[in-house]
């Protein structure tokens, strides 16, 4: 086995996206990325991009990282523990910065106990995530209020709730809350469910693959929760985006967060694999 590391995104692409359109509802992650770095040259900077080949030189697995987030592990089905291995075994000789794993979460295993034999270092599992793709909604009982595209000048209250839904959901705060916002806001990204003249939820759509589209940020302030204003806002903007085209749309859920895990599931959402993340202390 080899592992050949990539400058050139486009290169990348065509050893990586065979693999990773296998499954392309659970490496939607990965394929954003990608997608991304081959429209934005200026983004490869210090983007780590490797390929695992086999004794034949057939590409078997890959791993990507942009600093400083953490080694994307994606879900390829004939992924074996030894390469798992002999990938974390590269990263430690080549002297990688390795600040922690993310995905399928049996390569994630093979991956942090080898990790752990080599270093001894200790880890923290931030979030066990289950992936779950929508091909059909299921009719739900229409609530009151409507969504909306978030517009200039609700910076403020998009950053503000951008901030509380990392402490709620244990991830990494925008550096700059406020700027993040109007760059989401900007990119039409981000929307709303307003109820009469309030505000009362908020989802985003994210990264793209080939045929499906990612939903994510799906938050509701405590005041309005359970009243299901998070479930008439996914619903609606999952029917926007299948109707713009894509064949599927996914998004990623708190396993620990059974409330969630159920309403996607009643809007129509499938469970199709789960993903972990860690860091490494």
């Amino acid at each position: 086995m080899n592992i050949k590391s990539f400058q050139d995104p486009s290169q990348f692409a065509r050893e990586a996206a065979p693999l990773l359109m296998a499954q392309e509802a659970e490496n939607n992650l990965p394929l954003g990325i990608m997608h991304r770095l081959q429209e934005d040259p200026a983004a490869v900077e210090d983007v780590s991009m490797l390929v695992l080949y086999d004794e034949e030189e057939r590409p078997v697995y890959l791993t990507l990282r942009t600093p400083p987030h953490l080694w994307i592990l994606p879900s390829v089905t004939s992924v074996t523990r030894q390469q798992v291995c002999f990938l974390t075994e590269y990263l430690r000789t080549e002297a990688h910065e390795v600040p922690g794993i993310l995905g399928e979460e049996n390569a994630v295993q093979w991956f942090l106990e080898r990790w752990q034999e080599l270093t001894g270092q200790e880890t923290a599992l931030q979030m066990h995530q289950g992936i779950y793709r929508l091909d059909k909604l299921e009719e739900i009982r229409e609530g009151e209020g409507k969504l909306i595209l978030a517009a200039s000048g609700q910076e403020k209250l998009v950053a503000k709730w951008l901030e509380q839904f990392s402490i709620e959901t244990n991830t990494p705060a925008p550096q700059d809350s406020e700027q993040q916002a109007k760059e989401m806001i900007d990119a039409e990204r981000v929307y709303l469910w307003k109820k009469g003249e309030e505000f009362v939820s908020m989802v985003c759509r994210a990264r793209t693959t080939p045929h499906g589209a990612t939903v994510n940020g799906v938050f509701t302030p405590d005041q309005f929760k359970k009243q299901g204003y998070a479930s008439q806002a996914v619903w609606q903007l999952s029917n926007l985006l299948l109707r713009e085209g894509f064949s599927f749309c996914a998004l990623y859920t708190d396993l620990a967060n059974p409330t969630s895990n159920s309403i996607y599931k009643k809007i129509g959402y499938q469970w199709i694999g789960n993903s972990k993340v860690y860091h490494f202390n």
